[in-house]
């Protein structure tokens, strides 16, 4: 049945992207300074993930004024979505979900327990809809 090897193959295909995906999210590449005293680690998109310094202290404020930063990437982002190509595209919501996955609100996680949603606002209030 030529349908049924259609279905199979795009199964196949679909399960190995799935896989390839998960595979390079735990892509993590280092390096050190020639002289040892400084280590960083980035994920396969170029993010910084780690930074080790002589002083500790300071790699850690680095770390978290980075991330601090990253956090305001989604948010960003929903605002050029809106401008651009509005509410109503149903991608915006699965954009701005990723750029949330990827960049969380630090603070946010720190005043609120995961519930499992991902910011715990309705979908349409995410994207600039009624709440």
């Amino acid at each position: 049945m030529p349908g049924a090897d259609w279905e199979r193959q795009v199964e196949t295909t679909a399960t190995a992207y799935r896989r390839m995906s998960e595979q390079i999210g735990r892509i993590q590449v280092s390096a050190v300074s020639q002289d040892g005293a400084v280590q960083v680690a980035v994920s396969a998109s170029g993010v910084l993930t780690d930074l080790r310094l002589p002083d500790r202290a300071l790699a850690e404020e680095i770390m978290a004024c980075i991330r601090k930063a990253q956090a305001g990437i989604p948010d960003k982002m929903r605002t050029v979505m809106l401008e651009t190509v509005g509410a109503q595209d149903p991608n915006t919501h699965l954009v701005l979900a990723s750029a949330r996955e990827r960049f969380p609100d630090t603070h946010r996680e720190q005043r609120q327990p995961d519930s499992g949603d991902w910011d715990e606002r309705p979908v349409l209030e995410d994207i600039g809809g009624p709440a």
